[in-house]
Protein backbone atom coordinates (compact mmCIF):
# COMPACT_ATOMS: atom_id res chain seq x y z
CA UNK A 1 0.00 0.00 0.00
CA UNK A 2 2.58 2.60 0.36
CA UNK A 3 4.21 1.76 -2.78
CA UNK A 4 1.03 2.18 -4.39
CA UNK A 5 1.27 5.55 -2.29
CA UNK A 6 4.33 6.69 -3.70
CA UNK A 7 3.53 5.90 -7.54
CA UNK A 8 0.42 8.35 -7.08
CA UNK A 9 2.35 11.14 -5.70
CA UNK A 10 4.66 10.45 -8.56
CA UNK A 11 1.76 10.08 -10.92
CA UNK A 12 0.54 13.34 -9.64
CA UNK A 13 3.40 15.74 -10.37
CA UNK A 14 4.06 14.62 -14.04
CA UNK A 15 0.37 15.31 -14.58
CA UNK A 16 0.83 18.60 -13.26
CA UNK A 17 3.97 19.25 -15.39
CA UNK A 18 1.86 17.83 -18.39
CA UNK A 19 -0.99 19.71 -17.69
CA UNK A 20 1.54 23.22 -17.42
CA UNK A 21 3.06 21.97 -20.59
CA UNK A 22 -1.20 21.41 -22.42
CA UNK A 23 -1.34 24.96 -20.87
CA UNK A 24 1.44 26.49 -23.01
CA UNK A 25 0.70 24.50 -25.98
CA UNK A 26 -3.48 25.52 -25.78
CA UNK A 27 -2.02 29.63 -25.34
CA UNK A 28 0.00 29.25 -28.29
CA UNK A 29 -2.48 27.85 -30.20
CA UNK A 30 -4.58 30.52 -29.49
CA UNK A 31 -2.56 33.25 -30.20
CA UNK A 32 -1.87 31.48 -33.76
CA UNK A 33 -5.65 31.27 -34.51
CA UNK A 34 -5.84 34.98 -33.35
CA UNK A 35 -3.04 35.71 -35.76
CA UNK A 36 -4.68 34.19 -38.47
CA UNK A 37 -7.92 35.41 -37.92
CA UNK A 38 -6.47 39.45 -37.87
CA UNK A 39 -4.18 38.63 -40.77
CA UNK A 40 -6.17 40.57 -44.22
CA UNK A 41 -5.36 39.06 -47.20
CA UNK A 42 -3.68 42.08 -49.87
CA UNK A 43 -6.02 40.89 -52.22
CA UNK A 44 -8.67 41.63 -49.76
CA UNK A 45 -7.86 44.71 -48.48
CA UNK A 46 -8.22 46.12 -52.25
CA UNK A 47 -10.61 48.81 -53.11
CA UNK A 48 -13.93 47.68 -54.72
CA UNK A 49 -13.26 49.79 -57.30
CA UNK A 50 -9.67 48.28 -58.10
CA UNK A 51 -10.85 45.21 -57.58
CA UNK A 52 -13.58 45.50 -60.09
CA UNK A 53 -11.52 46.82 -62.68
CA UNK A 54 -8.73 43.35 -61.97
CA UNK A 55 -11.67 41.04 -62.50
CA UNK A 56 -12.06 43.05 -66.17
CA UNK A 57 -8.62 42.45 -66.79
CA UNK A 58 -9.62 38.48 -66.38
CA UNK A 59 -11.69 38.93 -69.40
CA UNK A 60 -10.45 37.54 -72.26
CA UNK A 61 -9.04 40.44 -74.66
CA UNK A 62 -11.86 41.15 -77.67
CA UNK A 63 -12.85 40.46 -80.08
CA UNK A 64 -12.73 37.24 -78.33
CA UNK A 65 -15.92 36.65 -75.85
CA UNK A 66 -15.93 34.46 -72.82
CA UNK A 67 -17.71 31.40 -72.32
CA UNK A 68 -21.12 30.89 -69.88
CA UNK A 69 -18.94 28.48 -67.77
CA UNK A 70 -15.40 27.57 -67.24
CA UNK A 71 -11.61 28.94 -65.99
CA UNK A 72 -11.84 31.79 -68.45
CA UNK A 73 -15.67 33.01 -67.47
CA UNK A 74 -16.60 35.54 -64.82
CA UNK A 75 -18.22 32.85 -63.55
CA UNK A 76 -15.05 31.75 -61.76
CA UNK A 77 -15.10 34.62 -59.97
CA UNK A 78 -17.84 33.26 -58.23
CA UNK A 79 -16.52 30.26 -56.64
CA UNK A 80 -13.48 32.10 -55.03
CA UNK A 81 -14.78 33.67 -52.07
CA UNK A 82 -18.32 35.68 -50.43
CA UNK A 83 -16.20 39.07 -51.44
CA UNK A 84 -15.31 38.29 -54.56
CA UNK A 85 -18.29 37.32 -55.55
CA UNK A 86 -20.41 39.89 -54.17
CA UNK A 87 -17.83 42.50 -55.91
CA UNK A 88 -18.36 40.39 -59.48
CA UNK A 89 -21.88 40.57 -59.03
CA UNK A 90 -21.98 44.63 -58.98
CA UNK A 91 -19.36 44.93 -61.90
CA UNK A 92 -21.75 44.69 -64.72
CA UNK A 93 -19.19 45.23 -67.73
CA UNK A 94 -18.33 41.65 -66.33
CA UNK A 95 -21.46 40.40 -67.55
CA UNK A 96 -21.63 42.47 -70.95
CA UNK A 97 -19.30 40.18 -73.50
CA UNK A 98 -21.30 37.01 -73.76
CA UNK A 99 -20.77 34.00 -76.06
CA UNK A 100 -24.12 32.28 -77.40
CA UNK A 101 -22.66 28.66 -78.96
CA UNK A 102 -25.59 26.38 -79.64
CA UNK A 103 -24.25 23.67 -81.43
CA UNK A 104 -25.46 20.95 -79.57
CA UNK A 105 -29.12 20.77 -78.57
CA UNK A 106 -28.77 18.71 -75.49
CA UNK A 107 -27.04 21.82 -73.95
CA UNK A 108 -29.36 24.67 -75.86
CA UNK A 109 -31.72 25.35 -72.44
CA UNK A 110 -28.61 26.08 -70.13
CA UNK A 111 -27.20 28.35 -72.49
CA UNK A 112 -30.69 29.61 -72.82
CA UNK A 113 -31.02 30.55 -69.07
CA UNK A 114 -27.88 31.55 -68.75
CA UNK A 115 -27.72 34.01 -71.59
CA UNK A 116 -30.86 35.19 -69.49
CA UNK A 117 -29.00 35.59 -66.58
CA UNK A 118 -26.01 37.34 -67.86
CA UNK A 119 -27.97 40.01 -69.62
CA UNK A 120 -29.60 40.96 -65.86
CA UNK A 121 -26.42 41.10 -64.53
CA UNK A 122 -25.01 43.27 -67.27
CA UNK A 123 -27.25 45.81 -65.80
CA UNK A 124 -27.53 48.84 -68.22
CA UNK A 125 -24.06 48.10 -70.20
CA UNK A 126 -23.00 48.12 -73.74
CA UNK A 127 -23.43 44.55 -74.81
CA UNK A 128 -21.15 42.35 -77.06
CA UNK A 129 -22.67 39.13 -78.15
CA UNK A 130 -21.45 36.19 -80.35
CA UNK A 131 -24.24 33.91 -81.66
CA UNK A 132 -23.14 30.55 -83.54
CA UNK A 133 -26.42 28.22 -84.45
CA UNK A 134 -26.17 25.37 -86.07
CA UNK A 135 -29.83 23.33 -86.36
CA UNK A 136 -29.82 19.93 -86.02
CA UNK A 137 -32.45 17.16 -87.41
CA UNK A 138 -34.60 17.14 -83.43
CA UNK A 139 -34.17 20.74 -83.30
CA UNK A 140 -37.88 22.47 -83.17
CA UNK A 141 -36.13 26.13 -83.37
CA UNK A 142 -37.67 27.01 -79.87
CA UNK A 143 -34.74 27.75 -77.91
CA UNK A 144 -33.02 29.71 -80.60
CA UNK A 145 -35.93 32.20 -80.70
CA UNK A 146 -36.32 32.34 -76.46
CA UNK A 147 -32.70 33.60 -77.39
CA UNK A 148 -32.77 36.14 -79.93
CA UNK A 149 -36.18 37.54 -77.86
CA UNK A 150 -34.13 38.19 -74.98
CA UNK A 151 -31.63 39.60 -77.36
CA UNK A 152 -33.72 41.71 -78.62
CA UNK A 153 -35.18 42.74 -75.62
CA UNK A 154 -31.34 44.81 -75.17
CA UNK A 155 -31.03 45.37 -78.91
CA UNK A 156 -30.93 49.30 -77.73
CA UNK A 157 -27.78 48.29 -75.89
CA UNK A 158 -25.99 45.73 -78.56
CA UNK A 159 -22.39 47.13 -79.21
CA UNK A 160 -20.18 44.84 -81.28
CA UNK A 161 -22.51 41.49 -82.09
CA UNK A 162 -21.05 38.29 -84.66
CA UNK A 163 -24.07 36.15 -85.97
CA UNK A 164 -24.32 33.08 -87.45
CA UNK A 165 -27.64 32.05 -88.02
CA UNK A 166 -29.87 30.54 -90.50
CA UNK A 167 -31.53 32.48 -92.61
CA UNK A 168 -35.01 32.45 -91.24
CA UNK A 169 -33.95 33.52 -87.65
CA UNK A 170 -31.44 36.12 -88.66
CA UNK A 171 -34.54 37.90 -90.26
CA UNK A 172 -35.87 38.19 -87.43
CA UNK A 173 -33.58 40.27 -86.12
CA UNK A 174 -34.73 43.99 -86.39
CA UNK A 175 -35.06 46.97 -83.46
CA UNK A 176 -33.51 50.48 -83.18
CA UNK A 177 -29.58 49.65 -82.15
CA UNK A 178 -28.08 53.56 -81.46
CA UNK A 179 -25.21 51.96 -80.15
CA UNK A 180 -24.45 49.42 -82.90
CA UNK A 181 -20.83 49.75 -84.39
CA UNK A 182 -19.20 46.63 -85.76
CA UNK A 183 -21.38 43.21 -86.89
CA UNK A 184 -19.95 39.89 -88.18
CA UNK A 185 -22.45 38.03 -90.06
CA UNK A 186 -23.07 34.68 -91.74
CA UNK A 187 -25.79 32.94 -92.96
CA UNK A 188 -25.69 29.02 -91.52
CA UNK A 189 -28.19 27.92 -94.17
CA UNK A 190 -30.91 29.18 -96.64
CA UNK A 191 -34.28 26.79 -96.36
CA UNK A 192 -36.18 29.73 -98.17
CA UNK A 193 -34.62 32.58 -100.54
CA UNK A 194 -36.36 35.95 -100.32
CA UNK A 195 -38.26 37.68 -102.99
CA UNK A 196 -36.55 40.67 -102.34
CA UNK A 197 -33.86 41.56 -100.47
CA UNK A 198 -33.74 41.70 -96.50
CA UNK A 199 -32.77 44.70 -94.58
CA UNK A 200 -31.33 44.55 -91.57
CA UNK A 201 -30.08 46.83 -89.14
CA UNK A 202 -31.80 49.38 -90.68
CA UNK A 203 -32.16 51.48 -87.48
CA UNK A 204 -28.29 51.54 -86.54
CA UNK A 205 -26.84 55.27 -87.01
CA UNK A 206 -23.22 54.65 -85.66
CA UNK A 207 -22.86 50.97 -87.96
CA UNK A 208 -19.23 51.49 -89.64
CA UNK A 209 -17.64 48.33 -89.45
CA UNK A 210 -18.76 45.51 -91.32
CA UNK A 211 -16.90 41.38 -91.63
CA UNK A 212 -18.40 39.31 -93.75
CA UNK A 213 -18.36 35.70 -94.14
CA UNK A 214 -18.62 33.70 -97.87
CA UNK A 215 -22.53 32.34 -96.81
CA UNK A 216 -23.85 36.50 -97.43
CA UNK A 217 -25.40 36.84 -100.27
CA UNK A 218 -25.33 40.73 -100.50
CA UNK A 219 -27.82 40.26 -103.42
CA UNK A 220 -30.56 38.99 -100.74
CA UNK A 221 -29.10 40.47 -97.58
CA UNK A 222 -28.81 44.18 -97.61
CA UNK A 223 -27.01 46.29 -95.36
CA UNK A 224 -27.00 50.04 -94.43
CA UNK A 225 -24.13 50.03 -96.95
CA UNK A 226 -23.86 53.64 -97.33
CA UNK A 227 -22.61 54.40 -93.81
CA UNK A 228 -19.87 51.66 -93.39
CA UNK A 229 -16.28 52.32 -93.57
CA UNK A 230 -14.45 49.51 -92.69
CA UNK A 231 -15.16 45.69 -94.62
CA UNK A 232 -13.93 43.00 -94.44
CA UNK A 233 -15.48 40.01 -96.63
CA UNK A 234 -14.21 36.90 -97.14
CA UNK A 235 -14.14 34.46 -100.02
CA UNK A 236 -17.06 36.52 -102.64
CA UNK A 237 -16.65 36.10 -106.22
CA UNK A 238 -16.92 39.70 -108.07
CA UNK A 239 -19.82 39.80 -109.07
CA UNK A 240 -20.93 39.89 -105.15
CA UNK A 241 -18.06 42.41 -104.65
CA UNK A 242 -19.14 44.80 -107.01
CA UNK A 243 -22.88 44.71 -105.61
CA UNK A 244 -21.26 45.59 -102.36
CA UNK A 245 -18.78 48.67 -103.35
CA UNK A 246 -21.45 50.34 -105.73
CA UNK A 247 -23.22 50.71 -102.10
CA UNK A 248 -19.64 51.44 -99.65
CA UNK A 249 -19.70 55.05 -100.83
CA UNK A 250 -18.05 55.86 -97.22
CA UNK A 251 -15.73 53.09 -97.61
CA UNK A 252 -12.42 53.78 -96.09
CA UNK A 253 -10.41 50.65 -94.69
CA UNK A 254 -11.32 47.46 -97.04
CA UNK A 255 -10.03 43.83 -97.04
CA UNK A 256 -11.55 41.55 -99.98
CA UNK A 257 -11.22 38.19 -100.87
CA UNK A 258 -12.00 36.76 -104.30
CA UNK A 259 -13.30 33.41 -105.02
CA UNK A 260 -11.78 32.00 -108.25
CA UNK A 261 -14.58 30.69 -110.91
CA UNK A 262 -16.26 31.70 -113.47
CA UNK A 263 -19.11 35.14 -112.62
CA UNK A 264 -21.17 36.10 -115.48
CA UNK A 265 -20.05 39.90 -115.20
CA UNK A 266 -21.11 42.14 -118.18
CA UNK A 267 -18.75 45.30 -118.99
CA UNK A 268 -21.83 47.52 -118.16
CA UNK A 269 -22.43 46.36 -114.70
CA UNK A 270 -19.03 47.31 -113.79
CA UNK A 271 -19.44 50.67 -112.54
CA UNK A 272 -18.21 51.15 -109.29
CA UNK A 273 -18.27 55.01 -107.81
CA UNK A 274 -15.12 56.49 -106.60
CA UNK A 275 -14.79 55.74 -103.45
CA UNK A 276 -12.74 57.51 -99.93
CA UNK A 277 -10.85 54.36 -99.31
CA UNK A 278 -6.97 55.03 -97.56
CA UNK A 279 -6.35 51.43 -97.46
CA UNK A 280 -6.93 48.42 -100.02
CA UNK A 281 -6.23 44.67 -99.77
CA UNK A 282 -7.27 42.55 -102.34
CA UNK A 283 -6.79 38.89 -102.17
CA UNK A 284 -7.02 35.90 -104.51
CA UNK A 285 -8.58 32.53 -103.57
CA UNK A 286 -8.02 29.76 -106.44
CA UNK A 287 -9.57 26.85 -104.43
CA UNK A 288 -11.42 25.40 -106.04
CA UNK A 289 -11.01 26.67 -109.61
CA UNK A 290 -7.64 28.05 -110.13
CA UNK A 291 -7.20 30.95 -112.51
CA UNK A 292 -11.16 30.66 -113.41
CA UNK A 293 -12.78 34.46 -112.81
CA UNK A 294 -9.15 36.00 -113.31
CA UNK A 295 -10.85 38.22 -116.07
CA UNK A 296 -13.50 39.23 -113.92
CA UNK A 297 -11.08 39.90 -111.04
CA UNK A 298 -9.01 42.30 -113.59
CA UNK A 299 -11.79 44.00 -114.89
CA UNK A 300 -12.82 44.94 -111.29
CA UNK A 301 -9.43 46.25 -110.27
CA UNK A 302 -9.68 48.05 -113.53
CA UNK A 303 -13.21 49.63 -112.69
CA UNK A 304 -11.49 51.42 -109.33
CA UNK A 305 -11.62 54.90 -108.67
CA UNK A 306 -9.06 55.83 -105.61
CA UNK A 307 -7.83 58.95 -105.09
CA UNK A 308 -7.50 59.22 -101.57
CA UNK A 309 -5.45 55.67 -101.91
CA UNK A 310 -2.26 55.66 -99.36
CA UNK A 311 -1.47 51.83 -98.66
CA UNK A 312 -2.36 48.93 -101.31
CA UNK A 313 -1.69 45.06 -101.06
CA UNK A 314 -2.80 43.43 -104.37
CA UNK A 315 -2.31 39.89 -105.77
CA UNK A 316 -1.15 40.43 -109.20
CA UNK A 317 -3.02 38.41 -110.86
CA UNK A 318 -5.50 41.27 -110.37
CA UNK A 319 -3.22 43.45 -112.10
CA UNK A 320 -3.70 41.54 -115.24
CA UNK A 321 -0.88 40.43 -117.84
CA UNK A 322 0.53 43.41 -118.14
CA UNK A 323 0.95 44.89 -114.42
CA UNK A 324 3.05 47.60 -114.90
CA UNK A 325 0.75 49.17 -117.23
CA UNK A 326 -2.30 48.48 -115.35
CA UNK A 327 -1.32 50.11 -112.48
CA UNK A 328 -0.90 53.99 -113.80
CA UNK A 329 -4.51 53.33 -115.31
CA UNK A 330 -5.71 52.37 -112.03
CA UNK A 331 -3.90 55.44 -110.45
CA UNK A 332 -3.70 58.47 -112.60
CA UNK A 333 -3.35 61.08 -109.85
CA UNK A 334 -0.45 59.56 -107.86
CA UNK A 335 0.19 56.29 -106.22
CA UNK A 336 -0.27 54.89 -103.09
CA UNK A 337 2.55 55.32 -100.53
CA UNK A 338 3.12 51.83 -99.82
CA UNK A 339 2.49 49.16 -102.22
CA UNK A 340 2.92 45.10 -102.05
CA UNK A 341 2.07 42.71 -104.43
CA UNK A 342 1.45 39.23 -103.93
CA UNK A 343 2.08 35.97 -105.78
CA UNK A 344 4.16 37.86 -108.59
CA UNK A 345 6.01 36.37 -111.80
CA UNK A 346 7.14 40.08 -112.59
CA UNK A 347 10.40 40.96 -111.12
CA UNK A 348 10.52 43.55 -108.90
CA UNK A 349 13.43 45.49 -110.83
CA UNK A 350 10.20 45.83 -113.28
CA UNK A 351 8.07 47.54 -110.72
CA UNK A 352 10.99 49.58 -109.23
CA UNK A 353 11.90 50.61 -112.53
CA UNK A 354 8.38 51.61 -113.31
CA UNK A 355 7.35 53.11 -110.08
CA UNK A 356 10.89 54.58 -108.35
CA UNK A 357 9.00 56.65 -106.01
CA UNK A 358 6.52 53.99 -104.96
CA UNK A 359 8.01 52.09 -100.91
CA UNK A 360 7.50 48.80 -102.55
CA UNK A 361 7.66 45.05 -101.33
CA UNK A 362 6.78 42.07 -104.53
CA UNK A 363 6.25 38.74 -103.21
CA UNK A 364 6.59 35.81 -105.51
CA UNK A 365 5.34 32.74 -105.40
CA UNK A 366 6.63 30.79 -102.16
CA UNK A 367 9.54 33.35 -101.62
CA UNK A 368 9.90 36.95 -100.98
CA UNK A 369 10.98 38.86 -104.21
CA UNK A 370 12.40 41.35 -103.01
CA UNK A 371 12.66 43.54 -99.90
CA UNK A 372 11.31 47.16 -99.01
CA UNK A 373 13.32 49.59 -100.79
Amino acid sequence: LSAARARIAQLHTEIDKLQRLMDSLLAERDQCCQTLADFKYPILTLPTEILSEIFLQFLPPYPERPSFIGKKSPSFLLQICRRWRDVALATPALWSTMNLLLYNSNHHAQQRDLLKIWLQRSGNCALSIRVDYLKEANDDGTIIEECLAALLRHASRWQDIDVTLPFEELRGISGAMPFLRSVTIGIESWEERPEEPVVLFADAPALKHVVLSRSFDPFMVSLPWSQITTLNADEFYTNEIVEILRQTTMLEDCTLTILSGAVSLPASSIHIPSLPLRSLRLKWDDYPNPGQGAHEAQQLFRALHLPALETLMVHEIFLGPHPIATLPAVFPNGFPQQIEIFGAYTPREDYKAAFPRASLTVYGYGRIASENS
